[in-house]
């Protein structure tokens, strides 16, 4: 096994994990009982250590696959990048000082970037595009990993991205519960 399969392997795993969890969290979202409010009172007491954990990994795994891997990003995946690097320093800060301040900043981010990324998962499995970053020979059509039928590098950025936008949602759900106490 070379290091750009143990890295798609890791990488194409944990997706496959976090898309579950993300199935289980939704429905705690939406159903009122003891098990579910904790869950979602766990994920928005940490949304600030659980969205950057998310963001430095999405980093550390695009800079893995392209300077360490060799997998040439496309220009869809420059922009989702634009909107997901600059979160690890703005969550990395507002953790450190403890400031959920921020994040209807980042979870805006969080929504063009999970929107630019579905575009782009939709173009590599054969939807049609409606940019100059066609499916057909351009480096945006480059399909480097393709895992489980489904998981494909936009899609694993999708994933952080949606992650982090439910832990949000968890955060604004949690600070009403507060509230209401």
């Amino acid at each position: 096994m070379t290091s750009g399969e143990l890295i798609t392997s890791i990488f194409s795993w944990g997706t496959l994990f976090a898309d579950i969890l993300i199935v289980v969290f939704v429905f705690c979202l939406l159903v009122r009982n003891r098990i579910a409010d904790r869950a979602v009172s766990w994920v928005g007491r940490n949304v600030l250590a659980l969205s950057f954990l998310f963001a430095l990994s999405a980093l550390v795994g695009s800079l893995l696959y392209s300077e360490f891997v060799g997998f040439e990003p496309c220009v869809l995946c420059w922009i989702a990048r634009v909107f997901l690097y600059p979160q690890v320093i703005i969550l990395g800060l507002a953790f450190w000082r403890k400031d959920k301040n921020i994040i209807p900043y980042v979870y805006a981010l969080s929504v063009i970037g999970a929107i630019v990324t579905l575009y782009h998962s939709f173009t590599q499995l054969g939807g049609r595009s409606f940019t100059p970053c066609t499916a057909v020979g351009g480096a945006c059509s480059k399909m480097y990993v393709l895992e489980f039928g489904y998981i494909t590098i936009p899609m694993m950025a999708f994933t952080v991205f949606l992650m982090m936008i439910l832990t949000f949602v968890a955060a604004k759900k949690q600070s009403k519960i507060v509230s209401l106490n």
